[in-house]
């Protein structure tokens, strides 16, 4: 596991980041007790020791009618560079969200965005065909909801807190081409500048501006978000499926709320399959996981079954891929 010395301030910092990943940086200062110039230099660092990864806008795509679909992939024996260019190709050629390398009996998920279940499957009929020396066997989920949490527990652990949901597919809300190529500029840099983003438009800074606030309005930037190496925290990565006993629904409710209020949870899917939930859990090891999955089951009947699974790796998050159309 990675170790880095992280000080009072930085986790000071990231804890303000966590809240609004956009602060400027001279009320970032303010709010660390620092002044601009140490925030920002200690800001630079975060990021060149990969601590941060990126800064993400959270575009909800949801809203301009797309759905998504879980895919969990099971792969045959083959060297790890087939493996790698497999996800890569994933991740790259396909309206994907996000790819990860997983334990258990699947070995790769697969999250991808398309406008329904038939167009669905035409995407994944390509990839079956295209990769079918590669893959055993899949099943797949349809996201009904993924609702996005802050971290939390970089400073002290926050029981309290925002939660950002997406991925609904809530109705259609058009958007032109210059939406569309500011969303592409902003979405792996949230914090990049108006004047950047003007430039690589080929319109004014304050047409920039304007455009991300009603973009906002409408929702389909819900928010903004840091992504960390949660290694560097003393953290592993894992995700509790959780399938329901269909007679105990009335349980749902205080479940998820339950769930919510735990610390270092980062993300829960709903599904529509043979899963009803994935969890997204930080933790220190899978001790401290299989005592709270069972402290879950013990309390809530509703649970029929679950798998654990870590996360090993991850070829990286899209939230607007090039490949929707």
């Amino acid at each position: 596991m990675e170790k880095v010395k992280l000080t009072t301030k930085d986790e000071r910092i990231l804890e303000a980041l966590d809240k609004n990943a956009n602060i400027p940086l001279s009320r970032l200062s303010k709010k660390v007790g620092v002044s601009r110039q140490v925030a920002e230099y200690r800001l630079k660092k975060l990021l060149l020791q990969k601590t941060i990864y990126q800064f993400y806008t959270l575009i909800d795509v949801g809203r301009m009618g797309y759905s998504s679909f879980r895919v969990h992939i099971r792969i045959k024996n083959v060297d790890k560079e087939k493996y790698s260019n497999f996800a890569k190709d994933l991740f790259d050629n396909y309206p994907t969200f996000w790819v990860g390398f997983i334990s258990g009996k699947f070995d790769i998920i697969a999250d991808i965005f398309a406008k329904n279940p038939n167009d669905f499957e035409r995407i994944i009929s390509e990839v079956l065909k295209k990769h079918k020396n590669l893959i055993q066997s899949y099943e797949v989920l349809q996201i009904l909801e993924l609702d996005l949490f802050e971290y939390g527990y970089f400073f002290q652990n926050n029981h309290n807190r925002m939660a950002v949901a997406v991925h609904k597919n809530e109705g259609i809300t058009k958007i032109d081409d210059i939406d569309k190529k500011i969303l592409h500029k902003i979405k792996d840099n949230s914090r990049i500048a108006y004047e950047e983003v003007a430039e690589y438009v080929g319109i004014t800074r304050n047409s920039i501006k304007n455009r991300i606030k009603k973009l906002e309005q409408k929702r389909i930037i819900a928010g903004y978000k840091i992504i960390v190496n949660f290694n560097h925290f003393g953290n592993q990565s894992f995700k509790i499926l959780i399938k329901y006993n269909s007679s105990k629904m009335e349980q749902e409710k205080q479940l998820l709320e339950e769930i919510r209020q735990t610390p270092k949870i980062l993300n829960i899917l709903k599904f529509l399959g043979s899963w009803n939930l994935d969890i997204e859990i930080h933790a220190k090891d899978i001790r401290e996981l299989q005592e709270y999955i069972i402290g879950l089951r013990n309390k809530y009947s509703l649970i029929e079954d679950y798998e654990i699974i870590q996360i090993i790796d991850d070829h990286g998050i899209d939230f607007y891929p090039k490949k929707i159309k």
